[in-house]
């Protein structure tokens, strides 16, 4: 079986784990990355330590059998106490530090593999082509062809979009990571304008009061809304919402979401909290400022329904999205898009706290409506109900779910050309759930939010790693191909590396 691998970020890092723990015949592997963030992906490059992931280690592991994995690589490094968050009590660690787990990951995976028989290879160079169909061949942006039984898109969500036409006017960033770079480029009395509101966003803030920025920040937001503020973790054992309940609603046929809210009506219910209070709790209109503040009050509370229900989008999500019915996952998807993003990815305290403090000096401030953004001979003007100026604007929105990245486009256009793959009617590549196989075809498999059966909110580390433990466990069960295709590889520009 040889095996292609397009991108070599967190998903690539699990699915090379996971089939480092499989029992088939080795075969080869090629990994594939255009950019020089090897491993890491656009958010865990080397960068400043006020950076920071936006979860506790043990949602962190890329090994989706063994939560703790992540957290046993910490134990061994003592300067992870210097970043402990009070307020959960654990270490919230920079991004670069995750980084670093992710290339360890990735070197002691390639090594086990190595030491299995398997030959294992890293390409830097981008796919853009392919060739052949049957068997694939895979071609590289500087020429290289490379044959494979199996191909396996993990090429992320990319970088953000330009939606305002902005790209290459002086001041303006499109891509904010590594923020060691771009933020050290900002004046320190520079008036930032940051597109966002979300978790980049609050990375962008902290990154700059780091960095001893003075100016005012203003985050724009189309719906005025910050990530929730995380809780400290407490012991779940659900009744309801289980992930066994998830695939018995699934099996029945489609799904209504008012199923879904009846179990967490009886989970909250046996937990002596009152469905209705909760439920106003997190669709409620208070201003930004507010809501922060009463949340990073609440960090601590004993109520659990938060943190069931973000329990509940992170192991039911992915069963139960691709069950629900048409209607309500457009429901779901336009008018409450938000509020899920912000339950399933929220803040750190740490970051929270930041936050606040700016918003309540007046450095940070949160603005809607915005209309249009234009470059000015010197700065930028911000359209919204008035017409205002910065000197600098980072864009910190992150693309949304079934959207192609942008180093991507042209072998997915190429896929689709040559009815390799398909287009679902709500976005995304068609796949089988099952085996993360492109329709109709099979050949190629898709892990993350490029698959049209995903969730629309960003798949995080322990997602992507339980997929891709069932691909490697699919992949191990698929029939050897033929060996009898010429070594096409063999020669061919595009460095090698290990």
């Amino acid at each position: 079986m040889r095996i292609g691998i397009i991108g070599a970020g967190v998903a690539a890092v699990g699915l090379l784990d996971a089939l480092a723990g499989t029992d088939r015949a080795p075969g080869a592997i090629t990994v594939f990355e255009g950019t020089a963030a090897l491993w890491r992906g656009r958010a865990y490059q080397h960068d400043l330590p006020a950076v920071r992931v936006n979860a506790p280690p043990a949602l962190m592991s890329v090994r989706a059998e063994d939560p703790g994995h992540f957290v046993r690589w910490l134990s061994q490094r003592p300067e992870t106490m210097r970043f402990l968050d009070p307020g959960l009590g654990q270490p919230i660690v920079p991004r670069a530090m995750y980084g670093e787990y992710l290339e360890q990951t990735a070197r002691a995976s390639i090594d086990r593999l190595r030491r299995g028989g398997w030959q294992v290879s890293v390409v830097n160079d981008r796919v853009t082509d392919i060739a052949q169909q049957q068997p694939v061949v895979l071609r590289t942006e500087g020429g290289g062809a490379h044959p494979v039984d199996r191909a396996v898109l993990c090429v992320g969500s990319g970088r953000p979009r330009d939606n305002y036409g902005l790209t290459g006017a002086p001041g303006y960033v499109g891509e904010p990571y590594p923020l060691s770079r771009t933020v050290g480029e900002v004046d320190a009395d520079a008036r930032v304008a940051v597109i966002g509101s979300g978790l980049t966003a609050v990375d962008i803030a902290a990154a700059l009061t780091s960095n001893g920025h003075r100016g005012p920040i203003t985050l724009l937001s189309r719906s005025g809304v910050l990530p929730f503020v995380q809780q400290r973790p407490r012991p779940l054992t659900p009744r309801h919402l289980t992930p066994a309940a998830a695939l018995e609603l699934a099996s029945r046929g489609p799904v209504a979401f008012s199923d879904v809210v009846a179990l967490m009506r009886s989970e909250l219910a046996g937990t002596g909290a009152d469905f209705d209070a909760f439920a106003a709790e997190i669709s409620g209109t208070e201003d930004a400022t507010t809501r922060l503040r009463r949340q990073l009050g609440e960090v601590d509370s004993p109520l659990l329904g938060r943190r069931l229900l973000t329990m509940a989008i992170r192991t039911m999500g992915p069963v139960l999205w691709p069950a629900l019915t048409a209607a309500d996952r457009t429901v779901l998807r336009t008018g409450h898009f938000r509020t899920i993003s912000s339950l399933s990815s929220p803040m750190v305290p740490h970051n929270a706290r930041i936050l606040l403090g700016l918003l309540d000096a007046g450095q940070v401030r949160l603005r809607t409506g915005v209309t249009g953004i234009s470059a000015a001979d010197t700065g930028f003007t911000v359209t919204d109900d008035t017409a205002w100026t910065a000197d600098v604007v980072i864009n910190a929105v992150n693309p949304p779910a079934y959207v192609t990245p942008q180093d991507t486009a042209s072998l997915v256009t190429r896929l689709l050309d040559t009815a390799t793959a398909e287009l679902a009617p709500t976005g995304g590549l068609r796949t089988d759930p099952r085996t993360r196989a492109l329709l109709p075809t099979g050949a190629w498999h898709v892990l993350g939010n490029l698959s049209a059966d995903s969730m629309f909110i960003a798949t995080n580390p322990p997602g992507l790693a339980t997929e891709a433990m069932a691909l490697a466990e699919q992949l191990a069960k698929a029939p050897a191909q033929d060996r009898g295709t010429p070594d096409m590889s063999a020669g061919s520009p595009g460095q090698r590396c290990a």
